[in-house]
């Protein structure tokens, strides 16, 4: 089955190269060029993934950003010509999924399209483990958390920050090697990526376990505990 994307670009030369390449790969491109289309649009096709420009003509992208994520967890690709590491982080924080400031190259960006369609829909082996780190069970097959009974439900790159540190349990693991096991290599010096994660987590984690994901200056992140059980 062909996945959908929603293109949002003001620009339709960019739409254009954007459809073409995205159409060679076998993806069904809607096109909006303003925020209300992008919107009514979303709400018609209820696309795969949403490839989002930030500057359109009635407003701002992180506008259809806000709605989408009220109903939606699908994975959205900011597309931007503003590159400073505050938007990124901001954009991140927001419940974007990627970042491609512009110029940028179309096989990178396809790429990275491609990651984010199988990241939100892994195959997943039916051996998967289920982990115990502390008081806390890592279901990664459910993308869960188990806590004394409360399910607390994770993001696939949540579960997979938790999966790489518990493959090492008490080893620091640096910040661009988790981002190359996560992201790829594309990504290896996109260090706000991860402190974005780390702060969700934290967030969901400290209220059961506090400081469960430890931080180390130059030497990277680790789950806090001496060994997790596998069940």
């Amino acid at each position: 089955m062909s996945h959908t994307i929603l293109l949002v670009e003001d620009d339709a030369n960019i739409r254009q190269m954007l459809s073409i390449a995205l159409g060679a790969e076998g993806y069904l491109c809607v096109e909006a060029a303003s925020v209300r289309e992008a919107l009514s649009l979303f709400n018609q096709h209820r696309p795969d993934l949403v490839i989002l420009d930030l500057g359109l003509p009635d407003g701002e992208g992180s506008e259809v950003l806000k709605r989408i994520r009220e109903s939606s967890r699908l994975p959205v690709l900011v597309l931007s010509a503003r590159d400073q590491e505050l938007d990124k982080v901001d954009l991140l924080s927001r419940g974007a999924n990627d970042y491609v400031s512009k110029p940028f190259g179309i096989r990178e960006l396809v790429t990275r399209v491609k990651v984010l369609l199988r990241d939100f829909n892994p195959v997943v082996e039916p051996t998967t483990p289920t982990r115990q780190i502390g008081k806390i069970a890592l279901d990664i097959t459910e993308r869960r958390l188990l806590v004394e009974g409360e399910v607390i439900a994770l993001a696939p790159k949540e579960v997979q920050l938790l999966d790489e540190l518990t493959k090492q349990p008490g080893a620091f693991i640096s910040q661009q090697e988790l981002l190359r096991r996560i992201w790829g290599l594309h990504h290896s010096e996109d260090t706000h990526y991860i402190r974005v994660l780390v702060r969700q987590l934290r967030k969901k984690t400290d209220p059961f376990e506090k400081n469960l994901i430890e931080t180390m200056p130059k030497q990277g992140y680790r789950i806090a505990v001496d060994k997790p059980e596998a069940n």
